[in-house]
């Protein structure tokens, strides 16, 4: 599936008129939620495959009566959970800066100083500054009164209902959003963060020009912060820097292929990419390739055809116990297409957490932007069929599933890739 944004000239005209904060009226924000519905009708294939019409247009009706008596965070996260309630993993509102020139700001909260990480064994402070070094590998218990997993399941109901792992991914960052936790009830004039060793602290937020990577990096700090500090000494082996968006290694045991977008690049294609990565794990003297698509958000669908032809075609590859593909949450949108033509043309075996989305699902990156808040909003426009007709899993799941926990992360430990080399020699 190809990744593009789509703006109007209107949408982009209405950036300049500068009417982005909050309102003492709630007729503009009426206003957004309607030019939103338009949209969504006009250009969404099915918006109420996951929720009942009915309870889709319930919500609406709620959120609109309550939008008089809501501050600008609240009209935010409220507005941001009507369009979670479409339920698919390209249809939902970003709570920070969109990567992309030409956009809007988005909601502009303050984040604070520590990163979050959400681990299958807990959620836990994986990033923070001198400041607040003494919190890194600390596993948060609650945000005030309120237990984590109860302040999770409220910040989740702001990501896409239905790609629940892709909302998974995302919740920590949501949680580091400081005006997002006072409207979800988690946080007074500062945030307390309880921890199960039993400390607790008070934080203040960071200033709103402060930005972190979110989408590339899940424990880097806010740009130009040179006291930043992670919980690893050394990041896991998957989670490393590589330039271009790919690399090929050899391990003991196999050959390494990963990629975090599916594209051509400056002389290699992607088809070009597979071909070399098989000849050179046919040059071993075992045969033997991992494919790893965890970092993988997506990207252009329609060059999966030739990338799997390259693998299909191997006799030394494609075979039993000498295909490894690793996934997880943010295996997202053309990767995951990628996933279920592999599925259907390899004898891969699929190592690590679910994929984000469906084999079949909703898919595009559209961009349309409120106009009167200026809120960037992503939404689906195409229905992709990846696997058979009927196929309702939620996600991919994986054949050999390892968990993802904080343990591994700290001690530098890629326990899903070991996984994968075990597998291979037969262990």
């Amino acid at each position: 599936m190809s990744r593009f944004l789509k703006a109007s000239a209107a949408v982009l005209a209405l950036c300049s008129a500068g009417t982005a904060h909050a309102q003492s009226d709630d007729a503009p924000w009426q206003e957004d939620l309607t030019a939103f519905l338009d949209v969504l009708h006009a250009e969404h294939d099915n918006p109420y495959f996951h929720t009942p019409r009915d309870e889709f247009e319930a919500a609406v009706a709620a959120y609109r009566a309550a939008l008089p008596g809501m501050d600008r965070a609240e009209r935010i996260t409220g507005f941001a959970r009507i369009i979670a309630l479409v339920g698919d993993g390209h249809t939902w509102m970003p709570m920070h800066r969109l990567p992309f020139e030409g956009l809007p700001a988005g909601p502009g909260f303050s984040s604070l100083p520590v990163r979050f990480e959400l681990f299958d064994d807990g959620l836990y402070v994986v990033g923070a500054g001198d400041a607040h070094s003494d919190l890194l590998g600390a596993q948060v218990s609650a945000f005030g009164s309120v237990p984590v997993d109860q302040a999770i399941a409220d910040a989740l109901q702001l990501l896409p209902t239905d790609a629940t792992n892709f909302a998974r991914e995302f919740v920590a960052e949501w949680l580091m959003q400081f005006e997002l936790l006072q409207a979800l009830g988690l946080a007074g004039e500062r945030a307390e963060l309880r921890f199960a060793d039993g400390r607790s602290v008070e934080l203040q937020p960071l200033a709103p020009d402060a930005q972190y990577n979110w989408v590339f990096s899940m424990d880097g700090g806010p740009a130009g912060q040179a006291d930043w500090q992670t919980a690893t000494d050394t990041a896991p082996f998957w989670l490393g820097t590589f330039d271009p968006a790919y690399r090929i290694v050899e391990l003991d045991g196999a050959t390494d292929l990963q990629f975090t977008e599916i594209r051509d690049w400056d002389g290699r294609g992607f088809a070009e990419l597979a071909q070399a990565a098989v000849a050179q794990a046919e040059a071993r003297d075992n045969p033997a390739l991992i494919i790893d698509l965890r970092r993988c958000l997506g990207g252009d669908g329609s060059r999966n055809e030739g990338f799997i032809a390259a693998l299909a075609e191997s006799e030394a590859i494609n075979r039993e116990g000498r295909l490894m593909i690793l996934t997880g949450r943010s295996t997202h949108s053309a990767a995951v297409m990628l996933v279920s033509a592999l599925e259907q043309r390899t004898q891969a075996v699929f190592l690590g957490q679910g994929t984000a989305d469906r084999p079949n699902h909703y898919g595009e990156t559209n961009i349309f932007v409120t106009p009167n808040s200026l809120l960037p909003v992503i939404h689906a426009s195409e229905y992709y069929q990846t696997s058979f007709e009927g196929d309702e899993r939620r996600f991919r799941a994986p054949d050999i599933a390892i968990p993802y926990t904080f343990a591994d992360y700290a001690a530098g430990t890629d326990a899903v890739l070991a996984a994968a080399i075990n597998a291979i020699n037969g262990d």
